[in-house]
């Protein structure tokens, strides 16, 4: 990766290392192929970590897993979840961060905060620089809207440097002066790794192996009918009640639920036609992917959706897949790469397009060329300009007070 010197980097994020990949783990492992880095997870309480074999890695605190970022965790007797409570949490393990970064050989760190609650470690780590990164609306993701606006606030105040993924949120946060936008994007080398055998491959062969897979998922292999796909958690910004309607109207397609559903999908048996796989590891999901025939996006509008840059949409666009969304903003921003519709009758139409559009077709080759042009590396070295921008206007400023 081009471009200016790395600094060490302090990550703090609110998902954990080894939940599925956020904007948070992709950029903490593309920096940390070329410096140090550190990625802080949030906390966790005991009893969770105990009951949950895959959490017991968290009891060794510092732990550098498959050569990516060193990763801090945090296990409490008790981890509070409300804002302020969080913030409170942060501000007094301050001490044992810097210790920890001290260990692997960071120093003056970038301190880069993914929270509003962090803000209770600003100033506390020995930050050269503090960025503050919103990569979706916190108001919107918390159950507590105010305190979580009030702190983000603070953050906004005390931050150097802040990135946004969507335009909303850009827009929302313009009046600092510190804003940009760095948008979410897909994980190129990990797909190309999986589909194809090589994480170099280009994007000829990377579309041939998401059309023709070597691979298929088990649940998949006998469908004999054509596969609907939705990738990611289907909670309250899922439209159940419209996917439920076009499964109603067409039972000749599967369609396919990778991911944790929500209470309208728990409720009780689903139709023959709807198939809810739950969680897979990411290893999996690319396979998921490449089995679809289409790939669906049933999004209600509120204000997540308003706010909101999937990665998952970069990901079926770096595969060449045809994507049927409702209309709320990151799916019209890609244009023609993606057909939006609303209400069942049109969403099914829109379906029935793209069922039938042929899987070599120029527009599938334009897909895969804006996946391929909006990788994490491309974000790391867009987000590393700035800061370094950032931190000579910092160096800057300092001169002139002295």
């Amino acid at each position: 990766m081009n471009g200016p010197r790395q600094p060490d980097v302090v990550c703090l994020s609110p998902n954990d290392w080894t939940g599925l990949p956020t904007s948070k783990q992709h950029l903490a492992s593309v920096l940390s192929r070329t410096g140090r880095v550190l990625y802080v997870d949030p906390p966790m309480d005991v009893a969770s970590v105990l009951g949950r074999p895959r959490r017991w890695a968290k009891l060794r605190a510092l732990r550098r897993p498959a050569g990516g970022p060193w990763v801090l965790s945090s296990v409490a007797l008790s981890a509070g979840s409300s804002p302020d409570g969080r913030a409170e949490f942060y501000r007094r393990a301050a001490p044992r961060i810097r210790s920890a970064a001290r260990r692997v050989g960071i120093a003056d760190p970038v301190a880069w905060a993914f929270a509003p609650e962090h803000v209770g470690l600003s100033g506390l780590l020995g930050e050269s620089l503090l960025v503050y990164h919103a990569a979706d609306e916190p108001s919107a993701m918390s159950r507590h809207p105010e305190a979580m606006s009030r702190l983000e606030s603070g953050m906004l105040a005390a931050a150097d440097l802040v990135f946004v993924s969507s335009q909303a949120l850009l827009d929302a946060r313009a009046r600092t002066g510190k804003a940009h936008r760095l948008p979410n994007a897909a994980d190129r080398m990990h797909y190309a790794r999986t589909l194809c055998g090589d994480p170099s491959a280009p994007a000829r062969e990377l579309l041939a192996a998401a059309t023709r897979p070597r691979h298929t998922p088990a649940g998949l292999r006998s469908a004999g009918r054509p596969v609907l796909l939705y990738g990611g958690a289907a909670y309250k910004w899922f439209d159940s009640e419209l996917l439920l309607r076009v499964a109603a109207m067409h039972p000749e397609w599967l369609f396919v639920l990778v991911g944790p559903v929500g209470k309208a999908l728990r409720g009780g048996p689903l139709p023959a036609n709807v198939l809810a796989v739950g969680r897979k590891r990411y290893s999996e999901f690319p396979w998921y992917v490449a089995a679809a025939d289409v790939a669906i996006m049933p999004w209600r509008a509120d204000p997540f959706t308003r706010h909101a840059d999937p990665i998952v949409l970069y990901e079926l666009l770096l595969c060449g897949k045809p994507v049927v969304a409702t209309p709320f903003p990151a799916a019209l921003e890609r244009g023609p790469l993606v057909r939006t519709a609303s209400g069942p009758e049109a969403f099914a139409e829109a379906v029935k397009d793209a069922i039938s559009e042929p899987r070599d077709s120029e527009i599938a080759a334009a897909r895969v060329a804006f996946g391929v042009s909006n990788t994490w590396e491309d974000r790391a070295a867009t987000a590393l300009a700035l800061i370094a921008d950032a931190a000579a206007v910092r160096r800057s400023a300092r001169g002139g007070a002295d």
